[in-house]
């Protein structure tokens, strides 16, 4: 770390290559903070199922549990405990009849947010006044939805064979992309291209589909394709299985380009595809994960992955059915870190996280909500020394300017209280 930072001091490296240099390391180190973080008990004891940060400050948080129930938390604010405040409780049966599934903030602002529920609704909300905008009628159990911000688009999955679009500009159903065997759990826009959408059903398939076209699906990713040439999956023969998982798909994460698309499944699998290296269909990049993952309850599982722009390789969030997180590196599915989460007594629990969110890029912070209605913050135990510190073992003191924008490169990129 000292060459590091004399590196960065003597302007041989960059202030983002500094960033991603320290940023790499994050991921290898988290730890339960213990220190500052939510409440103990926030949600009575009730499922924590969705979280959601929003991305302009990442400043706040909403959660949304089993009981119907919704909190929105400002994570920069904490009380004389060092706990995050609450600022606004939407209470059990007051907003959604049945468990909240999911909850996401308008990409753009923090002014809108929306929720999902089993009670067969997607509700619009305005933040400030914390009331409904807007309700949407799904005529069946919402797993996931997620918004594309260009389109004002929410693409729904519910417990049918389809999935459902909605327009938030026109506050009308736009239409339907029919063709999975079941109910779908899983869904996710691309994040470049604003007319392709994932779909993972219960039937094992993954289907990606261009909203545009009157045959909306372009490709099924058949997991025995790992090389161009496989076997064609092209939707031109819908009555043919093909498979991207032996079981449910419940999870999809693209990654930041959008050249990698992540599945896991009810197979206690988790699948790379590419989608750069060849034509469509995309490529089983056939990474292997290990055999830890467990991956059973047929609903929505959130699977975290971080932005090529923090750190050189891509790290994968898994939290496990056995109640740990899982760390991975995507390059090779190298296990970097194993996360347990400690009770007050010191004793692991298996309680299994059932929602999760990043905190601030360069920060090495996330957010874990579990079954048994706790949030944990996760934040990394590695620490930038104090520079004054470090330079006092060179002989040539260095200047005192570079010194200060080092200081506030540092600040800017890993966080303000890096140097207290």
């Amino acid at each position: 770390m000292q060459s590091l930072l004399f590196e960065r001091l003597t302007s041989q490296i960059s202030p983002y290559e500094f960033a991603t240099t320290v940023a790499e390391s994050y991921y290898t180190s988290f730890t339960q903070d213990t220190v500052t973080g939510f409440p103990h008990g926030c949600h009575n004891n009730a499922a924590v199922n969705s979280l959601a940060a929003e991305s302009s400050d990442y400043r706040y948080v909403i959660s949304g549990c089993a009981d119907s129930s919704m909190k929105l938390w400002d994570v920069n604010v904490t009380d004389d405990d060092n706990r995050y405040q609450c600022l606004a409780s939407i209470p059990k049966k007051s907003a959604h009849k049945f468990g909240v599934s999911c909850v996401e903030w308008w990409p753009q602002d923090t002014g809108m947010f929306v929720s999902a529920s089993f009670d067969h609704t997607v509700k619009i909300w305005d933040t400030n006044l914390l009331e409904v905008a807007h309700e949407f009628d799904m005529t069946g159990r919402v797993y996931s939805f997620d918004i594309s911000a260009p389109q004002a688009l929410v693409a729904v999955a519910i417990d049918h064979p389809h999935v459902r679009l909605v327009d938030l500009r026109s506050t009308a159903s736009s239409h339907t992309l029919p063709g999975h065997r079941g109910k779908t759990l899983s869904v996710k826009w691309h994040p470049h291209m604003e007319n392709v959408v994932a779909t993972g059903g219960f039937d094992g398939e993954i289907k990606l589909w261009d909203i545009r076209r009157s045959n909306s699906c372009i490709a099924r990713l058949d997991m025995l394709r790992t090389s161009e040439k496989g076997t064609s999956s092209t939707c031109t023969r819908k009555d043919t299985p093909v498979r991207a998982h032996s079981a449910p798909v419940n999870g999809l994460v693209w990654d930041s380009l959008g050249q990698l698309l992540l599945s896991a499944g009810n197979d206690d699998k988790i699948r790379v595809w590419d989608l750069l290296s060849s034509s469509a269909p995309p490529i089983n990049k056939l990474i292997n994960f290990g055999p830890l993952t467990r991956n059973k309850y047929p609903q929505s599982i959130p699977i975290l992955l971080n932005s090529h722009q923090e750190t050189e390789l891509s790290y994968l969030l898994f939290p496990s059915d056995s109640g740990d997180i899982f760390v991975f590196r995507i390059i090779d599915g190298k296990m970097v870190s194993r996360l347990k989460r400690k009770t007050d007594s010191d004793k692991p629990t298996s309680a299994r996280t059932s929602a999760m969110a990043f905190g601030a890029p360069f920060q090495g912070q996330f957010y874990g909500g579990t079954l048994d209605g706790e949030i944990l913050t996760w934040s990394s135990s590695f620490e930038v020394p104090d520079l004054e510190t470090v330079f006092e073992s060179f002989a040539t003191e260095p200047p005192v300017e570079d010194l200060s924008k080092l200081k506030e490169d540092a600040a800017r990129l890993i966080g303000p209280d890096v140097f207290n």
